[in-house]
């Protein structure tokens, strides 16, 4: 399945109206099926410079591993996930709470990572992303 900008834009001004909702400031990142960068957003007034680059990795992990990325929190610095991190994606994936994969067809077809408030909070709203752009669990 390929993201169409149409569809990624769509998703991402539903990330950004949840956020508001919730009251957070957060970056959301969407990446397709091989944790290649689609889209991109940091809201306005976002508290640090690096949440762009916090919700690519969570979404690049999310994607990776076809699970939410707070599932892997705990095995981070297991060999197998510490060494594809390090080895395959240059210590780019971030291990924590706040992206989920999504489906298409029932395949993977990309992830979404938001950072900037709480893990549960940055998982939220990348579920209302996700769900625009395929089937989330």
């Amino acid at each position: 399945m390929s993201i169409t900008h149409e569809d990624a834009m769509k998703a991402l001004q539903a990330g950004v109206a949840k956020a508001e909702e919730l009251g957070i400031k957060v970056a959301i990142a969407i990446v397709d099926d091989h944790a290649d960068l689609v889209a991109l957003i940091r809201m306005s007034d976002a508290r640090f410079l690096f949440l762009p680059q916090a919700a690519q990795g969570k979404a690049m992990a999310s994607v990776v591993w076809g699970q939410p990325s707070g599932n892997l929190t705990e095995r981070a610095s297991t060999p197998l996930l510490a060494t594809t991190n390090a080895s395959v994606y240059h210590g780019q994936l971030f291990y924590q709470q706040g992206a989920v994969p999504f489906k298409s067809n029932g395949k993977i077809a990309g992830a979404v990572g938001a950072g900037g408030a709480s893990g549960a909070q940055d998982e939220e709203v990348s579920r209302v992303v996700a769900a625009l752009l395929g089937d989330v669990e």
